[in-house]
C-alpha cells in the first residue's frame, strides 16, 4: 500500500484533462492514456487509465486487452451506444449510455464506443501498470497479422474484396469520424 503524502497532492493528483492527447482524430475525438511514466502514483497502485473523448456521431473502434487487464469505465458526459463482446464471439453488453453510468469489460473482451449527437466522454481505469492492447483497424491491427490467402478464407471473401478490407483497415484509426 502506498504511503500517504505530507503536505503535498502533487503525487497523488494529476489532470488528464490538461495532458497531451495520445491519439488526436479532426472531427472524431481524442484518447489519452495514462500510465506511471506520466503520473507515477499509478504505478505503485498496480493501475492505469484512459480518457476517450469521442466527438458527435463518432466511434472508437473495437479494442480488446491482449493482457488479461479488466476494464472499469465510467461516462463522464454525453451519451452513445456501448457494445462489449465475449470470448466466444457472442454480444455481453449492447446497451446506451449516458454520464454517470459504469461498466465492466472483462478480461478479453472486445468493447466499442459510438458517441450520440452531443457525443460522449468516458473514463477507464485498467488493473495493470502498462496495458496491451488489440486493434481491430489501424496499422497494427491483428487482421495485419494475417496473409492474405488466411484473410481470404476467414472470412469467406473473393480476393478483392480482400484487398479492399486490408486497404479499409490500415487508413482507419482508433477513432472513426462520422460518416458524412
Amino acid at each position: 500500500m502506498p504511503h500517504p503524502c505530507k503536505n503535498s497532492t502533487d503525487k497523488l493528483v494529476f489532470n488528464i484533462d490538461a495532458a497531451l492527447p495520445d491519439i488526436h482524430v479532426q472531427n472524431a475525438g481524442l484518447l489519452t492514456a495514462l500510465t506511471a511514466k506520466k503520473f507515477p502514483f499509478l504505478g505503485e497502485v498496480g493501475l492505469s487509465a484512459t480518457l476517450v473523448k469521442l466527438d458527435a456521431n463518432a466511434m472508437s473502434s473495437p479494442m480488446y486487452a491482449a493482457d488479461s487487464s479488466v476494464q472499469v469505465i465510467y461516462v463522464a458526459k454525453g451519451s452513445g451506444r456501448i457494445q462489449v463482446v465475449g470470448i466466444n464471439g457472442e454480444r455481453a453488453l449492447d446497451t446506451k449510455v449516458k454520464a454517470g453510468h459504469l461498466f465492466v469489460v472483462p478480461r478479453f473482451f472486445v468493447a466499442s464506443a459510438i458517441a450520440d449527437g452531443e457525443g460522449m466522454e468516458y473514463f477507464s481505469m485498467i488493473t495493470t501498470t502498462q496495458p496491451v492492447f488489440g486493434e481491430f483497424t489501424g496499422k497494427t491491427s491483428v487482421w495485419g497479422a494475417l496473409s492474405p490467402q488466411v484473410l481470404q478464407a476467414s472470412l469467406n471473401v473473393a480476393p478483392e474484396f480482400e484487398q479492399l478490407f486490408r486497404a479499409k483497415i490500415k487508413k482507419s484509426t482508433i477513432l472513426v469520424p462520422p460518416q458524412n
